[in-house]
């Protein structure tokens, strides 16, 4: 899913695209140049730099220290 053009221009402050691109080069930030020169950024990039949501970790498993236990 892609960031709106008018979320991007609230989020970026600048109406032009080369402005939003210049921008968002700043902020290290990936996003795609259409062939009509508008900028297209996907929400979970956005989502990555302003943590509006919280990213899905992945729960590690508990170590298995049973072996170290017999061993004493």
């Amino acid at each position: 899913m892609f960031v709106s053009a008018e979320a991007l221009e609230a989020f970026t402050g600048k109406r032009r695209p080369s402005a939003q691109a210049r921008f968002l080069d700043r902020c290290d930030m990936k996003y795609i140049e259409r062939g009509d020169g508008t900028i297209a950024l996907r929400q979970e990039e956005l989502d990555r730099h302003t943590l509006t949501k919280t990213s899905e970790t992945k729960q590690r498993r508990a170590l298995d220290l049973s072996l170290l236990r017999r061993a004493g």
